[in-house]
């Protein structure tokens, strides 16, 4: 349904970082692999947490998981002294100092997220937030459409000429 870089989930990054001006906007699908959530990086804004950004995300370095696992969103406007993830690789080793993440639904089963990223302490506003909330809802409806057209038309994944860019 989704592949890496997904030009419709690149825009919405992009304009959700246009939007509240994080460091990052990263939008992910989840994967269970022997117990661990692991996040597939999607779309993001370039280098979200100043350092190249693996495709697949491991839990220990992220807290979109947590997103997905606790099937929440997540508003932390300080990791470093949220009891959370302060310890985490997260906030140790990627250096995420402030965090959104919203997570996305399918059918009611989270199918992944967006996380807002910020690599220094910030007061996330309600608008901050409420954009988040938007995109989450707006990659939902890329999701529901596609699925929908998939079933429709009987399309195999990777044969729904949205998913391949073309409209």
């Amino acid at each position: 349904m989704f592949e890496y870089g997904d030009p419709k989930l690149t825009t919405l990054a992009f304009q959700l970082h246009d939007m509240i001006r994080p460091s990052g906007v990263v939008f992910y699908r989840a994967r269970q692999d022997g117990g661990k959530t692991l996040l597939e990086v999607l779309a993001n804004t370039s280098t979200p947490v100043n350092q190249p950004l693996e495709r697949i995300l491991m839990p220990d370095n992220t807290i979109g998981h947590l997103v997905v696992e606790m099937g929440q969103e997540i508003v932390i406007d300080d990791t470093l002294t949220h009891p959370l993830v302060q310890g985490s690789g997260a906030v140790q080793t990627m250096g995420i100092m402030a965090y959104i993440g919203v997570p996305c639904r399918l059918g009611g089963e989270v199918i992944g997220g967006i996380s807002a990223v910020h690599q220094h302490r910030r007061h996330w506003s309600a608008s901050d937030i409420d954009a988040a909330r938007w995109a989450a809802r707006a990659y939902e409806v890329i999701a529901e459409g596609r699925l929908a057209r998939q079933a429709k038309k009987g399309w195999p994944e990777r044969d729904d000429p949205e998913t391949n860019g073309s409209e």
